[in-house]
């Protein structure tokens, strides 16, 4: 192999060749490769941001849907004792005002039945006197009932 001018000139333009390749083409596509790099890169940053500030955003929603759901509990709860408390209350009431009816009642019906028993004490004189006639064929007069006997066989 001999080296002759031919030789050194193809390496001269060849290292041209190379060196102006590197300048226009290879450069240029290296720079543009990195920025491509680099604007992925941070698109994945702010993708990793987005995530993140999605998931803080999702986790406080959760925390504010759930303490709105207990705030409902809780409202629900005191309404419902609310109206369990006026029922109970209306519940007393008409217990009360029906026992009250009861006891009135209770006493008008005591009252007329001693009425009933004192008219009936009242006329057994006059009773006993109309069966003695009737069974004997004339009046006679019967006297002498014992209160007590008698206030025992009417207010057993």
């Amino acid at each position: 192999m001999e080296f002759n001018g031919t030789f050194l000139a193809s390496i001269i333009t060849f290292l041209l060749f190379v060196y102006l390749m590197n300048k226009v083409l290879y450069k240029p596509m290296a720079d543009i490769v990195a920025q491509r790099n680099k604007v992925i890169d941070e698109n994945y940053q702010k993708a990793d941001e987005l995530i993140k500030k999605a998931e803080s955003i999702e986790a406080e929603v959760e925390d504010k849907l759930a303490a709105a759901k207990d705030g409902a509990r809780m409202k629900y709860g005191e309404v419902i004792d609310t109206y369990k408390e006026k029922r109970a209350d209306i519940i007393k009431n008409a217990q009360d005002v029906s026992r009250e009816e009861l006891e009135s009642a209770y006493s008008a019906l005591d009252n007329v039945s001693n009425e009933a028993k004192e008219g009936l004490k009242s006329k057994m004189t006059d009773l006993a006197n109309d069966i003695a006639e009737k069974v004997l064929g004339y009046r006679s007069e019967v006297q002498g009932f014992d209160n007590d006997k008698v206030n025992d066989i009417l207010y057993r």
